[in-house]
């Protein structure tokens, strides 16, 4: 059997997009932990970034943000290394358990928990201060992933998924799952936990409110990673000895038919905006790319010789690839879904993971026993850090994030009117109205740095991506996609996709068989709680004024 790593990475943005991958290159026994870049919207050092990877341009790479750490598990000499990204320095080693598989980061960034395979333990690691706590009892765990809300962690073991109480680090009793558990992956809501079996060609879903296993779900031959939507609707599974995918609609757990991929496809990673999963071919040194929408591969991309760990950064424009049989790591544009020149580093990579602004990739070398940074804005490789005996994988913990503004968004041409999540609702769908300023909870607005505004862990969203004068906004799953972005300008508030104003005319916006109907007001601006807010061209109109928190 096959053994796999799933690594989550908890990250301090709401909308998120998730990775699976692992392993290690036969017959060495090393395993995998890809962390993919999470987070939405583009910074602007990202986006400069990404524009200049593809063509190696010598422009500078702006720092990752401190106090971020990566956290590097080392199987061969039991310890994790801490690398402080600010500086490239590695810490002194952390001694955990034996033979350490796989980790995971609370979303709060305090706490790393480290699975054990030979010592059939959890180690937990206080992040401020590097210090091991006592060890947590999980037979022979493989794989590791947290809730988003940090309550709990899922160790994976050889018959079992152990929960972890993180609030006190004690362990609940395991649930049974069909043989050959080894990898884990957690919807964004955390409600589920879908936990792959290698031996039975199944995956498990858990409810994490009860801990309770549901049917298995029937995949193909040897399952070994798994990756979710941003919206979560949809689990793909990596099948290794099928040479397929398998969507698994999380509404229904039900599997939909097979995607063709390449041969033993053994790690994937989605976009943050949940269009495109990518998946390594491992025997056919390829990179499929799978339309979400669609469920269809696009022509394989060829990249180095034996691909085994995956991550894309965040801002979803680059996929990197590290091949661990040729000792490279491949970009790809996922824009045109081409790959750019190979970057040369350390023998056997098998684990990657990208800093939070997306300036870095981390590379774990498992026979060099270093670690390779590459800044992404140059496409360059930095001098190695030593770390321990076998890295296999890397936890990189979040950004340290100054809380958003929150409350109401007033409109500067009625003070007495707000911008309104309609009953405190955290529907899809739900309608954004301008009413009564009211200081309740469905007017407590933020405004975050990554260009969203959120409520109820959704966000301000125009209806479909559309870009025409009148097209309503409404709440939705936070995507990081550009209908989600909202830039102040001048006292409006601009979507940059569209160049439209967010706009409340007075205008009553009603939903008619799919279709949208504007009624004008000819008072001009009498606004009620039926009146939806839309994007208008920018005109310096009143209704386009807005105070924010």
């Amino acid at each position: 059997m096959q053994v796999r790593i799933t690594v989550s990475i908890a990250a301090a943005l709401a909308c998120c997009c998730l990775a699976a991958c692992g392993g290690s290159p036969p017959p060495t026994v090393a395993l995998i932990s890809v962390a993919a870049g999470l987070g939405s919207g583009v910074p602007a050092q990202q986006a400069a970034a990404d524009a200049a990877l593809m063509t190696a341009s010598p422009a500078a790479s702006a720092g990752p943000a401190s106090p971020v750490t990566a956290y590097v598990v080392n199987s061969g000499s039991a310890t994790v290394t801490p690398i402080a990204t600010a500086t490239n320095v590695a810490g002194p080693p952390i001694t955990v358990g034996s033979a350490p598989w796989a980790i995971a980061i609370t979303p709060d960034g305090n706490t790393a928990y480290v699975a054990n395979m030979d010592s059939s333990t959890v180690t937990p690691i206080a992040t401020a201060t590097n210090t091991a706590g006592p060890p947590i009892q999980a037979v022979y765990p493989l794989a590791i992933a947290i809730t988003p809300d940090g309550k709990t962690a899922y160790a994976v073991g050889d018959a079992d998924v152990v929960p972890i109480q993180t609030a006190t680090n004690t362990a609940d009793l395991p649930i049974a799952l069909p043989p050959g558990p080894d990898t884990i992956a957690i919807t964004p809501d955390g409600t589920t936990a879908y936990v792959a079996n290698n031996e039975s060609g199944t995956v498990t879903p858990i409810t994490t409110a009860t801990n309770t296993a549901g049917p298995p779900i029937t995949v193909g031959y040897e399952p070994d990673a798994i990756a979710i939507t941003p919206d979560g609707k949809t689990a793909y599974v990596a099948n290794r000895d099928s040479y397929t995918v398998t969507p698994i609609a999380t509404a229904t757990n039900t599997a939909g038919p097979p995607i063709p991929a390449g041969l033993s496809p053994w790690a994937i990673a989605i976009t943050p905006d949940g269009e495109t999963a990518y998946v390594a071919n491992e025997s056919s040194g390829t990179v499929t790319p799978i339309a979400t929408a669609t469920n269809t591969a696009g022509p394989p991309i060829p990249v180095g010789s034996g691909p085994w760990a995956i991550a894309i950064t965040p801002s979803g424009r680059i996929v990197y690839v590290a091949n661990y049989a040729s000792g490279t790591v491949t970009p790809i544009a996922t824009a045109t879904n081409t790959a750019g020149p190979p970057i040369l580093v350390g023998g056997e990579p098998d684990a990657i993971a990208i800093t939070p602004n997306g300036t870095t990739v981390y590379v774990a070398n498992y026979t060099s026993g270093t670690v390779t940074p590459i800044a992404t804005a140059t496409n360059t490789a930095g001098p190695p850090i030593p770390v321990g005996s076998n890295p296999n994988a890397i936890a990189i913990t979040p950004a340290a994030v100054t809380p958003a503004p929150t409350g109401p968004i007033v409109s500067g041409y009625r003070q007495t009117r707000c911008v309104d999540d309609s009953n405190d609702s955290s529907a899809n769908g739900t309608k954004i109205v301008l009413a009564r300023c009211n200081g309740s909870a469905e007017q407590n607005w933020a405004t975050e740095p990554d260009g969203t505004i959120r409520i109820n862990s959704k966000c301000l969203d125009i209806y479909r991506e559309r870009k025409t004068n009148g097209t309503p906004v409404d709440l939705w799953t936070c995507t990081g996609r550009g209908n989600q972005q909202w830039t102040p300008v001048n006292g409006t508030l601009v979507n940059p996709v569209s160049g439209k104003c967010l706009d409340a005319t007075g205008e009553q916006i009603r939903w008619w068989s799919q279709r949208v109907a504007r009624i004008p007001d000819p008072a001009g601006f009498r606004p009620s709680r039926t009146t939806q807010l839309a994007i208008h061209t920018c005109d310096s109109r009143a209704s386009q004024q807005w105070k924010l928190p």
